[in-house]
């Protein structure tokens, strides 16, 4: 492997680690706020080691499946 493609696939994996991290915190932040009436089947504790351990699919399902209805307004 030459340094420009190393530079370049340590580069992506910054990258990637970077956007991982943000959306963790986005969820994470958005699940800190979210009143506890407000979550649907799990509680708070189950649904931060869901977004956390399984991503890119805990995210998504924290996003689908986490809040009632009015969860966009």
């Amino acid at each position: 492997m030459s340094g420009s493609s190393t530079w370049a696939a340590l580069t992506a994996m910054v990258m990637i680690v970077a956007a991982v991290a943000w959306i963790d915190a986005r969820c994470l932040a958005n699940l800190g706020s979210t009143p506890d009436r407000q979550l649907r089947h799990f509680d708070r504790s189950t649904w931060k080691l869901i977004i956390i351990v399984s991503f890119p699919i805990g995210p998504a399902l924290y996003v689908a499946f986490a809040k009632g209805p009015g969860r966009l307004s």
